[in-house]
């Protein structure tokens, strides 16, 4: 690192600290989160960041969509950040475009306009039109974001590092959780994912014709440039709008839940943010754009995330606790038993309600906020799946329907219950599995031959596992007290018994009626305390 960069870093962080500590810093300095000043706190949070740049409105953005990392007040607050910052130059745009395609943009469009389409806190958009006369848009990242923006990361992650334990303790593993945020900003800032994201989803949804997405011209793109074509339809979701170009909301609503349901558990790959400014309704189809962030699930994951649903509507706890502890990464051991009960508290606050009352977005994410206080790690992708769904509730809820995502979502498994049953059932996974279980059987009687012969020779050890027995020991402890002291007290009072029976000393007799009335009187006391503890 050059001394210039250290430099520059240095009056960074000084910024960085001088307009957070102007806010009060409150959500790191605080000794208790959760306090009455919270909200506030999380206000103040988002103030801070519009004053730091686009950077920290990219960075804030990018936090907002991460309810395992922050509070329910700091990630709603958080997503009030706007995506609109003052414009560059356009002479940065030419100087850009003709670093990285070594051609000007009037050898490359005849036309380009100069006054920007939209100004976000990455890049800049452009319309323009090839020479063949298609219209497109050029959307150019913003000069240095790149380095700007993980520079600010980590020196943000280096400020949290400093932070009190009290503030590390609400963030899982913050440094792995700042690192991750790291790398999937490295993945957004390179415009050529988003190209590959773009081919992905149009050949997933090549056969449906609902869904579509902008076609990328591949020549015209690099890591800091996209161009694609320029869709014009209704923007924002607008429901007047919609109305009024005579779709059916209900229709439109069913039809948009269907598309994402669709791109979750056929295709495994989703469109990560798709609230209404990324959906333009044009000629009866819903296309989706800016594919900045996506998100994949494997076939494995896929299963496990139908096995999930299914285990809460059937109120298994159990299922649900073992598959969740299949997907989480566990950096440190977890009590299963407090788990449990977390779990079945949380099925407690769902199970009441009726399937159409149930938010399924916001079921997933009380989910992970359950697993978060366990100090259990899920996937990134399922992060972002639960964010996408609580988005597309929300877009959801601004149609006049009756329409509920958790009943469609039902409905949907239900007819794609091939792929959750029956695909267990393939010709190589039913081959495997009778491999297996003929291979258990031959195995099975030699197996109980040495059990049998552990037993007989007198070798058999027993474990037991029981959950929280540091709390459990001193009751045992206890209960073998106090059997104990009985035992002594009852032995006082037989040998006072036989002492006054078999001697006629006055002296020994007088010891006697000593021990009996001592006796007496701990044998009370070990009776209150009994009645005290509750467990007589």
């Amino acid at each position: 690192m050059s001394d210039k960069t250290k430099q520059t870093n240095r009056g960074r962080l000084t910024e960085i600290v001088t307009v957070l500590a102007s806010y009060g810093f409150g959500h790191i300095y605080r000794t208790k989160l959760g306090s009455k000043q919270e909200q506030q706190d999380a206000e103040k949070l988002r103030l801070a960041f519009e004053e730091l740049g686009p950077t920290f409105i990219k960075f804030g953005q990018i936090l907002s969509t991460r309810p395992d990392l922050l509070p329910k007040d700091y990630i709603s607050e958080l997503s009030k950040l706007q995506d609109k910052v003052p414009p560059f130059s356009f002479n940065a745009i030419q100087q850009i475009f003709e670093e990285d395609f070594n051609q000007t943009l009037v050898d490359s469009f005849e036309w380009v306009d100069e006054e920007p389409l939209a100004s976000a806190s990455v890049a800049q958009v452009h319309r323009a039109r090839t020479f063949d006369g298609k219209e497109v848009i050029i959307k150019v990242q913003r000069p240095d974001m790149e380095e700007n923006l993980l520079r600010d990361i980590r020196l943000f992650s280096r400020i949290i590092s400093m932070a009190p334990e009290t503030v590390k303790s609400f963030i899982v593993d913050a440094e792995v959780a700042l690192a991750e945020i790291e790398k999937l900003t490295k993945i957004e800032l390179d415009f050529r994912n988003e190209v590959n994201a773009l081919i992905r989803f149009r050949l997933n949804h090549e056969s449906r014709p609902v869904v579509d997405a902008p076609q990328p011209h591949i020549e015209y793109s690099s890591k800091r440039v996209l161009v694609e074509e320029y869709i014009q339809g209704i923007n924002n979701l607008n429901v007047s709008k919609i109305v009024e170009e005579g779709y059916d909301q209900t229709d439109f609503v069913q039809k948009f839940v269907y598309s994402f349901l669709t791109q979750i558990f056929e295709d495994g790959f989703f469109h990560a943010d798709p609230h209404p400014g990324n959906v333009i309704i044009r000629d009866g189809k819903i296309i989706y754009i800016d594919f900045g962030l996506y998100g994949e699930l494997s076939d494995t994951n896929r299963e496990k995330l139908i096995e999930i649903l299914e285990a809460i509507v059937l109120e298994d706890v159990d299922q649900l606790m073992n598959l969740l502890l299949q997907l989480a990464v566990v950096k440190a051991e977890v009590d299963r038993y407090d788990l449990y009960n977390d779990l079945e508290n949380f099925f407690y606050i769902y199970v009441a309600k009726d399937l159409k009352q149930i938010d399924i977005g916001r079921l997933i994410t009380d989910m992970l906020g359950v697993v978060h206080r366990h100090g259990l790690i899920m996937p990134n992708d399922f992060v972002m799946l639960a964010k996408s769904l609580a988005i597309v509730e929300g877009v959801i809820s601004e149609f006049e329907t009756d329409v509920n995502l958790m009943d469609i979502a039902k409905t949907y498994l239900k007819e794609r219950e091939d792929y959750s049953l029956l695909k267990k059932f393939t010709a190589d996974n039913i081959g495997m599995n009778a491999y297996k279980t003929a291979t258990n059987l031959v195995d099975l009687p030699n197996s109980l031959r040495k059990v049998f012969e552990t037993i007989s020779n007198g070798r058999t050890r027993l474990n037991i596992e029981i959950m929280d027995w540091d709390k459990k020991s001193i009751d045992i402890n206890k209960m073998i007290n106090r059997v104990v002291f009985a035992i002594i007290i009852a032995s006082l009072i037989l040998a006072s018994a036989l002492i006054t029976v078999s001697v006629t000393s006055v002296g020994l007799s007088r010891l006697s009626i000593v021990i009996f009335l001592g006796a007496g009187f701990m044998g009370l006391w070990l009776l209150i305390s009994i009645i005290k503890s509750g467990t007589l």
